[in-house]
C-alpha cells in the first residue's frame, strides 16, 4: 500500500513539474497575462483541469518558479557568505544573482515574477520573511549593525526589503541591458550604503 502511495506521489510530481515547465515557456513567449491555458496544458499533455488542480491561478505558477529558483539563488548568496566580506559586497553579490535570474528567465517573464510583489491579486502566503534570500539580507545588515558598522536603529527587515524592492524596481525600469544600466546599479548600491552607514 505505502509503495503504491509512494508511486501515486511521484507521478503528481512529475506531472506537476512537467505543468511547470510547459507554463514557462508560454509565459516567456507571451507573457503571464495574454498567456493561452490551452497552450500550456496542450504541451503538457494534460486537461485544463490538471492544470488548475496543480496552479488554481496564473500567479500561482509565478509562485512555484520564484520558490524553486530562490532556493537557488539563496544557496549561491550562502555560498559567498562563507567567504571573507562586507556588507557592499554582499549587495553587490546579491545584484548580480538577480541579474543572473533575470537573464535566465528572460525579460518578460522577469518583470511578471517581480509583479508578483506588488499584486493585489497575489497568493496571501506569498509574503517576504518567507524567501531566503531576503532572510540571508537581512541578517548580514543585522550583523553589520551588531559591528559598529551602521546606525545603531537600523532595522535589519527593513533595510533588507527596501533593497531587494528598489532593485526589482530598477530593473523593471532600466530594461536595455549596457552600461547606463550597470551604472545605474553601482549607484544604488552605494547609496543604499550610505543611508545605513554614519558618516564620518
Amino acid at each position: 500500500m505505502r509503495d503504491r502511495s509512494q508511486g501515486r506521489e511521484a507521478q503528481r510530481l512529475r506531472t506537476r513539474a512537467r505543468v511547470l515547465d510547459a507554463a514557462v515557456v508560454e509565459f516567456q513567449r507571451t507573457g503571464t497575462h495574454s498567456a493561452d491555458i490551452n497552450a500550456i496544458v496542450e504541451a503538457a499533455g494534460v486537461s485544463r483541469s490538471t492544470f488548475y488542480f496543480h496552479f488554481p491561478t496564473k500567479e500561482h505558477v509565478l509562485l512555484e518558479l520564484l520558490r524553486i529558483d530562490e532556493a537557488r539563488l539563496a544557496a549561491e548568496l550562502s555560498r559567498f557568505l562563507d567567504g571573507p566580506h562586507d556588507l557592499p559586497a554582499v549587495l553587490h553579490e546579491t545584484v548580480r544573482l538577480v541579474l543572473e535570474l533575470e537573464s535566465r528567465w528572460g525579460a518578460k517573464l522577469f518583470r511578471d515574477v517581480v509583479g508578483l510583489y506588488f499584486s493585489p491579486t497575489r497568493p496571501e502566503e506569498e509574503q517576504w520573511a518567507q524567501h531566503q534570500t531576503f532572510v540571508l539580507l537581512a541578517a548580514e545588515i543585522e550583523r553589520s549593525r551588531h559591528r559598529g558598522e551602521l546606525y545603531d536603529d537600523t532595522d535589519c527587515y527593513d533595510g533588507a526589503a527596501f533593497f531587494l524592492v528598489g532593485l526589482y524596481a530598477l530593473l523593471t525600469s532600466y530594461r536595455d541591458i549596457g552600461p547606463e544600466r550597470e551604472s545605474v546599479l553601482r549607484r544604488f548600491v552605494k547609496s543604499t550604503v550610505r543611508s545605513l552607514q554614519p558618516q564620518g
